[in-house]
C-alpha cells in the first residue's frame, strides 16, 4: 500500500563494529537530509519545527511533490541507516495521508529524529524531460543486447538494417522502447542495401524491402555526411519515401553521440541545460551507454523524466525534416 506497507511499526538496526553505542543527534540529522537531497527537494519543502521541548530530538515537516511517493524516499532513508546502530520506525498517521517516521539508538527508545511527510500537490521539483537515443545496439554481444533492451527506461535505438537488426525489433517493442532505422554505407544486407551505382529500378527493390520489414521504425535516417547522401539515389529514396509517407530525417538533426573520453561530463552539461519544463535529447552508442546509467539513475531520484524521444523530436522549435 504505502509507507506502513514497507516499514510499519517495524524496526531496522544492525551492529556497527566499534561505536559502543555512542549516540550522535547531529550524524543522525544530517544523514537524514543528505538523503532528501538526494530526492531534489527544496530547502523550504523541509521544513525543521522549532521551540521542541526535547533539546536532543530533530523534528521535521517534509512536503513531498506528487511525483515523489513517501516509499521511496523512506526506503533510501532506510538502506542509509542499515547498517549503523540506529532503528527506525514508520507508520501512517492516516490512509492515504501523513505518514510518520521516527529514529532511535539501538542502545534505547529515545526518538532523535521525528519527520512527518506530506504530499503537496502544488510543489514540482526543478527537473525536465529527457529523450535516450542509442546507436548501435546491433553491434552489441547477445547478453548485452538483452541487458540494453530490458534498462527500465525508455530509449530509442538507431539500427543499421540488416537480418540481425530485424531480430531485433520484438524485443524492442516488447520491452516497449521504439527504434529508428539508419539509412548509410555501411548497409552490407542485399535486401536493403542502397548505393549510388543502383539503378532506379534496384534502389525502388531495397526501398520496398525497408518499408516492409520496418514498419514499426518511427523514423527513418539518413547521415547526411555518406556517400549515399550525396549521390543520385538520395533524391529516389526521398521521393520513394515521401510517396508512401514515411518520415525520412537528417542525421544532423539529432545531437552527436556523446564523446567517450569525456562522456560523464558532456552528459551532465546537456542534463543542467533541461530544467523544470525544458525537453532535451542525448545520443549515445550502445557500448558506452553503461557508463551513463548510474547517471540516468540519479536524475530519476531528483525527478527527471526519461521519455521517447518521438515525443521530443517533433515538438517545440526543433526542426527536423530534408529539403
Amino acid at each position: 500500500m504505502l509507507a506502513a506497507n514497507i516499514v510499519a511499526a517495524k524496526y531496522i538496526a544492525v551492529n556497527k563494529p566499534g561505536e559502543n553505542d555512542k549516540i550522535d543527534t547531529n550524524f543522525v540529522n544530517n544523514e537524514f537530509l543528505n538523503d532528501l537531497n538526494k530526492f531534489g527537494l527544496k530547502n523550504e519543502w523541509i521544513k525543521k519545527i522549532k521551540g521542541s521541548k526535547n533539546q536532543g530530538l530533530y523534528l521535521y515537516n517534509v512536503e513531498l511533490p506528487k511525483d515523489l511517493p513517501v516509499p521511496v524516499v523512506l526506503s533510501q532513508i532506510n538502506g542509509s541507516f542499515l547498517t549503523l546502530d540506529y532503528k527506525i520506525n514508520s507508520y501512517e498517521k492516516n490512509t492515504g495521508g501523513k505518514t510518520i517516521l521516527e529514529i532511535y539508538p539501538k542502545s534505547f527508545n529515545k526518538k532523535l529524529l521525528t519527520a512527518e511527510f506530506d504530499y503537496n500537490s502544488n510543489i514540482i521539483r526543478d527537473a525536465g524531460n529527457l529523450g535516450i537515443i542509442v546507436f548501435g545496439l546491433e553491434r552489441l554481444k547477445p547478453k548485452n543486447i538483452n541487458s540494453l533492451v530490458m534498462f527500465p527506461q525508455t530509449f530509442m535505438s538507431v539500427l543499421v538494417p540488416s537480418k540481425a537488426s530485424v531480430q531485433l525489433i520484438p524485443e524492442i517493442i516488447g520491452s516497449k522502447k521504439e527504434y529508428a532505422v539508419l539509412l548509410n554505407d555501411d548497409i552490407s544486407d542485399s535486401d536493403y542495401k542502397l548505393n549510388g551505382d543502383f539503378s532506379d529500378y534496384r534502389l525502388k527493390l531495397s526501398i520496398r524491402s525497408l518499408a516492409g520489414t520496418f514498419t514499426d521504425s518511427v523514423y527513418f535516417i539518413i547521415d547526411d555526411h555518406s556517400k549515399l547522401y550525396s549521390s543520385h539515389a538520395f533524391k529516389v529514396i526521398k521521393d520513394e519515401f515521401a510517396k508512401r509517407k514515411i518520415k525520412l530525417i537528417p542525421r544532423i538533426a539529432l545531437p552527436y553521440t556523446l564523446n567517450r573520453a569525456q562522456i560523464k561530463d558532456d552528459f551532465r552539461n546537456i542534463v543542467e541545460k533541461t530544467r523544470l519544463g525544458k525537453t532535451n535529447l542525448i545520443a549515445v552508442s550502445a557500448e558506452d551507454f553503461e557508463t551513463i546509467e548510474p547517471e540516468i539513475f540519479s536524475l530519476i531520484k531528483v525527478g527527471y523524466k526519461f521519455i521517447n524521444p518521438s515525443r521530443i523530436m517533433f515538438a517545440g522549435n526543433t526542426k527536423l525534416g530534408l529539403k
